[in-house]
């Protein structure tokens, strides 16, 4: 037989144990897009467009064309789902490759068949092999029914099955992609307390009794190589081999070869989950009410975590597709994301998958179907409270870059700023109320912007407070990273005020810059009347203080369109106001300006003298900071 017959060839019908739960798994995928279409329907026949055209031809549009529109500005717009999945590129090779290579040379399955030496440490074991198993846990009970048989304990087995359906390398590098370094490392520790969790649960009931009489229900599953073709039992005869990569790997002892088409069999087994992460994560995000998503990820209500859980039961979500769902749910938010919702929605989902549950359904007795879903309930509901009380800081943006390596940061009275802009993440709501945001467009070719409404964190580092010194400097190099400006470490410092009252704290913010290799120009209002483009000529970021004025005007028309064309070039900016001891209105300078990247400065908060925003554990900043010099490296790439 050629290598087109290899290709080509009719395989016969997939095992139960091995296919039976990829078919239930495509048709649930085909029935969550055909929702998220019908969605789509709804949305444009009730309320139209979401992006209607200037010319009011939209309005005289057939339905049908009007959905066709509505799914094409979906796809291809400057944050539509292609735009992302370009992003997500290159972990997703990075990923197969790594899965190719493990399954090549079956090093999952090889530490797997090696559990029972580890004896009393298998619980353990058993977690760290689920992790990087690049399988789900469907495609992992075949492999724990075989454990079992061959005389290892229930509970390594069910370590192994539950931390198998919550990461894997493709996971791993999609989650990094989607939510950062931070939120990786959470993960990893979360799916590895699933396993502890749910090894230790299981080693205490079978110590007692739990396992005698038997796991599996009579004549369900027989002990025997399923790969047999005498195996009793046909429905679970296996015919892997039939499989692409097991194909190639039959005829021939090339190990490049085999690696290749594990590797293309990869592409398929992750790419149709990221696909429809992305796709219903854009659905999340363009139709699903925000103030309903506010409710379950955005409010700190500790219940939140039990009714996430109790929600993802019924829900099919694999773990490539959480990520992109959360990223998208958090991108909706007018808030900062409840970290232990979240958490719970990532492990809940992925270890409660339908298919999953119906396959253990008809293999396990129901105690031990019971214990499952008990250490998958029980573990997520506790390991996510856990988080939100020992490492998750409300209101706060885990993972942002503006406050890596920052503890606290100076309160005290500030203005509020309103999210308008769908490009606009909140990294700071102490008490519900916004007063730090980020803004991003890369795909317009415009730079990074920093919102901060208050002049205390800049005081504060002027006056020599380390954490409000690093704040300072981590805005600066989020910006120069977020923008494409040649010459993104130069800044231009401008005060807009009529006098001095601005002027101390500027020195100083300086001073913290330049001693993070920024070269920094100092300019206000006093000494220099108008922004000219003559200034902005040579600096790749602007930092511009509006100081308290009420509804005064600061700039001039002229000077925002300038500003904006400097943004529009690709060169970063930070924005700050003072007046929150005013009311703001906004045909303010400052509004008109954040106007055009949806942010509004308004009302005013009233927080504690220090806010804590750093994740209390040196665990999750070191290995964090690991993983972002690995993200720098993979975006370069």
């Amino acid at each position: 037989m050629g290598f087109r017959d290899i290709i080509f060839s009719k395989r016969k019908n997939d095992c139960e144990l091995h296919g039976g739960h990829a078919r239930k798994a495509n048709r649930t995928l085909l029935i969550m897009i055909a929702a998220c279409l019908c969605l789509i329907v709804w949305h444009v026949w009730g309320h139209g467009l979401s992006n209607p055209s200037g010319d009011g031809s939209s309005s005289t549009a057939p339905l049908l064309m009007l959905v066709g529109y509505e799914i094409w500005d979906l796809l291809f717009n400057a944050h539509g789902v292609i735009s992302e999945l370009r992003d997500v590129v290159p972990y997703f090779l990075v990923g197969i490759i790594l899965a190719g290579y493990l399954r090549t040379y079956k090093i999952a399955v090889k530490l797997q068949t090696s559990l029972r030496k580890y004896g009393a440490m298998s619980v353990v074991v058993a977690s760290l092999v689920g992790i990087i198993t690049p399988l789900c846990a469907c495609g992992t009970i075949t492999t724990a029914v075989s454990l079992l048989f061959a005389g290892l304990p229930l509970a390594p087995v069910m370590s192994l099955m539950v931390t198998s359906a919550l990461l894997s390398p493709s996971t791993y590098l999609i989650t990094l992609n989607d939510l950062g370094p931070e939120w990786t490392v959470i993960r990893t520790i979360s799916a590895l307390a699933m396993g502890f969790f749910a090894g230790g649960v299981t080693h205490f009931l079978c110590k007692r009794g739990f396992d005698k009489g038997g796991l599996f229900i009579e004549g369900a599953v027989v002990p025997g190589d399923f790969h047999d073709e005498d195996y009793p039992i046909e429905h679970l005869r296996c015919n892997c081999r039939e499989k692409f990569g097991n194909r190639v790997a039959i005829r021939t002892n090339s190990k490049f070869l085999i690696f290749l088409a594990k590797t293309a069999e990869m592409s398929w087994v992750v790419g149709k989950y990221i696909l429809v992460g992305v796709f219903i994560g854009a659905i999340v995000e363009r139709y699903m009410p925000s103030d309903w998503m506010f409710q379950f990820f955005g409010r700190q209500d500790p219940l939140n975590i039990v009714w996430i859980t109790l929600a993802s039961v019924p829900m099919f979500l694999h773990q490539l597709s959480a990520s992109s769902i959360l990223s998208h749910i958090k991108s909706s938010l007018h808030g900062t994301l409840d970290g232990g919702a979240a958490l719970a929605f990532m492990i809940g989902g992925p270890v409660t998958a339908i298919p999953t549950m119906v396959l253990f359904w008809t293999i396990f007795k129901k105690r031990v179907f019971v214990l499952y879903m008990f250490v998958c309930l029980g573990g997520t509901i506790i390991i996510a409270s856990a988080f939100q009380w020992l490492v998750f800081v409300p209101g706060v943006d885990t993972g942002n870059q503006l406050f890596r390596n920052v503890s606290s940061l100076a309160g005290g009275h500030s203005s509020v700023i309103r999210k308008e802009g769908t490009n606009v993440r909140i990294a700071l709501d102490p008490v519900g109320k916004n007063v730090i945001a980020t803004y991003a467009n890369d795909l317009a070719g415009q730079g990074s912007i920093v919102f901060d409404a208050g002049f205390n964190r800049f005081t504060a580092a002027a006056t020599g407070i380390e954490n409000d010194q690093r704040y300072v400097a981590n805005a600066a190099t989020w910006i120069e990273q977020n923008s494409s400006s040649p010459v993104g470490n130069k800044i231009l410092i401008y005060s807009v005020a009529n006098d001095n009252s601005t002027v101390g704290f500027t020195d100083g913010v300086a001073e913290v810059l330049r001693k993070s290799r920024f070269a920094v120009t100092l300019m206000d209002r006093a000494k220099t009347a108008q922004l000219t483009d003559r200034m902005l000529a040579d600096v790749g970021q602007l930092w511009l203080f509006f100081p308290e004025s009420g509804g005064k005007v600061q700039l001039n028309a002229s000077e925002l369109e300038l500003v904006s064309r400097f943004n529009e070039r690709g060169n970063g900016m930070l924005i700050s106001t003072d007046n929150g001891q005013t009311v703001l209105r906004n045909d303010a300078s400052v509004n008109l300006l954040s106007s055009r990247y949806g942010v509004l400065f308004a009302g005013s908060s009233e927080n504690v003298p220090r806010i804590s925003v750093g994740i209390t554990s040196q665990l999750f900043s070191s290995a964090s900071e690991l993983l972002g010099r690995f993200l720098k490296i993979v975006h370069k790439a």
